[in-house]
């Protein structure tokens, strides 16, 4: 399956960045054929959208198999969590959503990966922006118990009560049909990896809450940094 994965990701990039060399050179030539226009358009999205499958494949089963590598170290979680707000913010606002930020003062540091904490984070927040039409995406950091707790939370369509156990488990969504992945256009990887990267990374994540039509709140743990002697 690794295999296979990394076989695939060559070509798939290839076919991107011709793709996007069509764009920015021959963009003029083809700006008059809409039908050619679209198709180009189809090719680039459709190559970036496997490329993002094949990286979920790889990092699943990395971390299946032990391989994935965690560099971990002491750093500020509300700083990591400010940046990747800031990277996301313009597809909020594309859907004309807000985001907001609710943390203490003074947040301790937390002993992680800060890369693999950031995927998590930034999973979190493309679900809210997904599953939202309306509102804002809150984010709120607070301590608990040796812990860092973050929690996302959208206003989005929420999770009925009987596809919950469907939530962090491999290509699996929660949804009111099969039909949900046709809209939503995802692997069903991302709460499955973002619960084994928290994990190896001594913390837990779940769903905090949720109610239809009324959004859901979703949270992870981190530990807190060692105090060095």
């Amino acid at each position: 399956f690794s295999i296979a994965s990394h076989e695939l990701r060559t070509p798939l990039t290839a076919i991107r960045g011709n793709t996007s060399l069509i764009k920015q050179y021959y963009g003029d030539a083809i700006k008059g054929n809409k039908d050619l226009e679209e198709m180009i358009d189809d090719i680039y999205s459709s190559s970036v959208r496997l490329i993002e499958i094949v990286n979920d494949f790889l990092s699943m089963s990395r971390l299946e198999q032990g391989k994935m590598e965690f560099k971990f170290e002491n750093f500020d979680i509300g700083e990591l969590v400010k940046k990747n707000i800031a990277e996301i913010k313009n597809i909020a606002k594309e859907k004309n959503l807000a985001i907001n930020l609710d943390s203490v003062t003074k947040v301790p540091q937390v002993h992680a990966d800060k890369n693999r904490l950031s995927e998590v984070l930034l999973n979190l927040l493309g679900n809210a922006i997904k599953y939202s039409e309306k509102g804002t995406i809150g984010v709120k950091i607070m301590g608990e118990d040796g812990f860092i707790k973050v929690l996302v939370s959208d206003t989005g369509r929420g999770i009925p009560q009987g596809q919950r156990n469907l939530l962090f488990r491999k290509f699996q969504q929660a949804g009111e049909s099969l039909l949900t992945r046709d809209t939503t256009k995802g692997t069903g990887l991302g709460l499955y990896i973002s619960r084994l990267m928290i994990e190896k990374m001594g913390g837990s994540i779940q769903l905090q809450s949720s109610s239809i039509e009324n959004g859901s709140v979703f949270s992870f743990t981190v530990p807190l940094a060692k105090k060095e002697n």
